[in-house]
């Protein structure tokens, strides 16, 4: 039986970096999505972590520790950047590098070294996510949905999802404040970049879908980034929720070339924030001028028809004038006799009034209480002024006045007695 070698740890290990040294003499390719990446702060050499992930799901398989080297880092990034200037190792990054193994034999720790990448892998893996998104979504019938709502005429009311602060925010506001027009935004506040991107773009759809009635449109912007940074709107459930938004979608991403699946979804998208605002501002100056026009349409149109009422209505004037006078001439011979009657009249009238009157005066002057003071008789009234006519008006003690014709006497109440011969004390 042949006697089997017994290793020691550090010879283990050895063997197993000269083992895997050889395996990767030419280098090996794999393929993965970078997470946990960071950059030394002298920028020559990078570490991440490159990950396999299940299928529709954010749940890793299986990992292993890369390290990128300054020459091959920067060689990386050349060749990312020659397809999209913007684009460089960065987290969410799917990845199809050419490493060779390490292993530090100390440890008994492995990991691979990036010595190169194949860029068109990881365009490639973006746009076969994206299409495959944007196809279960036609499937479902939602690719047309968002693009039947209407976008009103005056589109001045706008709910807008955005990160604060960001740069694509401030574009958007900017172009509508400079516009002059009296633009309503009210601001939704959402993550643009980074996992939480569908959670928080999502809820504030759905808020807003909730109080469509008093919104416009809905505009969804962001500041400009590379091909990756789409890879947070390449996703389903915002997709749905924007084909199902009661309202029209905006989108302004911010990317020159390629659309992400939002993009596809939405009732229209531009290429940046400030484009779709300048297409709100655009709609609206155009419903000013459609508005200016009508008036002024309106204004000429109905010029003929003033033109032609006048016409009518001094003509009607005229025959009124015409048809009046016969009856104004005949009224004022009318008049005239009428007044003649009444100047012949009046001083017929006032004399027989008159006489009426004298007899009236003379009638009234025969009970003038002075004839009847001068025939012997008194008057005599209480301290108001009131002439008494009865007992029942005065009281013991009462001021009293008795007026006789050549004066007044002043008394005091001591008693009454009325024609039953009863007194009163």
């Amino acid at each position: 039986m042949k006697e089997q070698k017994i290793y020691s740890v550090s010879e283990l290990n050895k063997t197993a970096k000269q083992f895997l040294n050889e395996i990767s003499a030419g280098g090996i390719w794999v393929k993965g999505e970078i997470v946990s990446y960071k950059l030394a702060e002298n920028g020559r050499y990078s570490s991440f972590s490159l990950c396999e992930k299940q299928e529709g799901s954010t749940n890793v398989l299986a990992q292993v520790q890369v390290m990128c080297w300054g020459p091959e880092l920067e060689g990386i990034e050349l060749k990312l950047q020659a397809l999209d200037k913007s684009l460089s190792l960065k987290n969410g990054l799917i990845v199809q590098l050419k490493c060779s193994f390490d292993l530090w034999v100390n440890a008994g720790r492995y990991q691979i070294i990036a010595k190169d990448i194949e860029p068109s892998v990881t365009l490639g893996e973006i746009h076969l996510i994206r299409a495959k998104i944007f196809s279960e979504l036609k499937e479902l019938g939602l690719d047309e949905k968002n693009k039947k709502t209407v976008v009103p005429l005056c589109p001045i009311k706008v709910a807008l999802i955005s990160s604060r602060g960001c740069a694509g925010y401030n574009d958007f506001i900017n172009e509508l404040f400079l516009s002059g027009y009296p633009f309503q935004v009210h601001f939704y506040h959402a993550s643009m970049q980074g996992e939480v991107v569908e959670k928080e773009v999502v809820w504030a759809i759905g808020r807003i879908n909730k109080k469509h009635r008093q919104y416009d449109v809905l505009a969804l912007v962001r500041g400009g980034g590379s091909e990756l940074d789409l890879k947070w709107f390449d996703n389903k459930n915002i997709g749905i929720s924007i084909a199902n938004c009661r309202l029209p979608v905006l989108t302004g991403i911010g990317h020159e070339i390629n659309l992400s699946v939002a993009d596809m979804i939405a009732h229209s998208f531009f290429k940046t924030p400030t484009a779709a605002a300048s297409f709100l501002t655009d709609r609206v100056k155009e419903y000013e001028r459609s508005v200016s026009c009508m008036t002024e349409n309106i204004h000429e149109g109905v010029k003929p028809l003033i033109a032609e009422s006048k016409r009518e209505v001094n003509d009607i004037i005229k025959n009124i004038v015409s048809e009046i006078r016969p009856l104004l001439s005949s009224k004022k011979a009318s008049t005239f006799a009428l007044n003649a009657g009444i100047l012949k009249s009046v001083p017929i009238f006032i004399r027989n009034k008159r006489a009426l009157l004298a007899g009236m005066e003379e009638k009234l002057s025969s009970y003038d209480p002075r004839k009847t003071v001068k025939l012997g008789y008194s008057i005599t009234r209480d301290s108001r002024g009131k002439i008494l006519k009865k007992l029942i008006q005065v009281s013991e003690k009462d001021q009293i006045i008795t007026s006789l014709s050549d004066g007044s006497i002043f008394s005091v109440v001591a008693g009454k007695e009325g024609l039953d011969g009863k007194q009163e004390s």
